[in-house]
């Protein structure tokens, strides 16, 4: 398209309004980056409402975040958008996180095989492995995005049970994958399961009181505890595994969900949230 002649009125017009063809609208683009008279034309009959609209939108395609692949994975499982956005940032679901979970596993497995007791460093440590993880989904020390968090208009409580459902399933099948590999009996493969969410319900439990990170701490501390004299050479090792522990995980799981349920308006309070 030559400088020599300029648009006609209907090419400008159908150009203004949207509808010319492409490669109509590419010739007229062309034009007018050298026709200074079809720019003075041009610029009056493009209406500045519009103009604003298609700049807001070249803005908000620019300036958007680009979806983590597990932020992309929980929209397409029905996820809201806000929600699916707080569980991308929980530090318990990256990559690191997963490749820990892994290695302790891998090394728990490694265990179980290579002696007698061995069973028991894997029954010691997967349930810790959940807790863990909600210690490090709502902790200041462990979350890039704590303060956006506590600031969401959300309660604490939800935050963190998202959060921490997000983390105990992910956990969940990873640890019940590895402990189908486990020797011995197949109940094995389960029995660490209830101590797991017990554990787990008991640090949201404490959290209505202390912070998660350190009500993990403590019931980690406690829990090595408990299991550490099934390691003794006499001992039964699968003493923190059998029906009266799991009884007692069973009563546990039932407390802390009720002092979960009382409490619920404290989570801000412990998390430094106003109510």
């Amino acid at each position: 398209m030559s400088v020599t002649w300029h648009l006609d009125d209907d090419a400008l017009d159908s150009y203004v309004a949207g509808s010319a063809p492409p490669a109509l609208a590419a010739s007229v683009e062309a034009h007018v980056l050298a026709c200074a008279g079809c720019r003075e034309r041009l610029v009056p009959a493009v209406a500045l409402p519009r103009l604003d609209r298609i700049w807001d939108d070249v803005v908000e395609r620019i300036d958007a975040p680009v979806p983590r692949p597990v932020e992309r994975l929980l929209l397409r499982l029905g996820v809201r958008d806000d929600t699916a956005r707080l569980l991308a940032a929980t530090p318990s679901l990256r990559a690191a996180w997963f490749l820990s979970v892994f290695a302790v596993l891998g090394l728990a497995l490694l265990s179980a095989h290579a002696t007698d007791r061995g069973v028991v460093v894997f029954l010691a440590l997967a349930p810790l492995l959940p807790v863990a993880g909600v210690a490090m989904s709502y902790s200041p020390l462990t979350d890039p995005v704590h303060e956006l968090a506590t600031a969401a208009p959300y309660s604490s409580l939800r935050l963190l049970v998202v959060r921490s459902a997000a983390v105990l399933t992910a956990t969940v099948l990873l640890a019940g994958a590895a402990a189908m590999l486990l020797p011995g009996a197949s109940w094995l493969a389960v029995a660490w399961l209830l101590p797991a969410l017990a554990l787990t319900a008991g640090t949201l439990a404490l959290s209505t009181w202390f912070e998660p990170l350190h009500s993990a701490l403590g019931l980690a501390t406690l829990w090595l505890a408990v299991t550490a004299p099934a390691f003794a050479p006499n001992s039964d090792p699968l003493l923190v595994v059998r029906s009266g522990a799991q009884l007692a995980c069973l009563a546990v799981l039932v407390v802390a969900l009720g002092t979960v349920a009382v409490r619920r308006d404290a989570f801000s309070l412990s998390m430094g949230r106003s109510v």
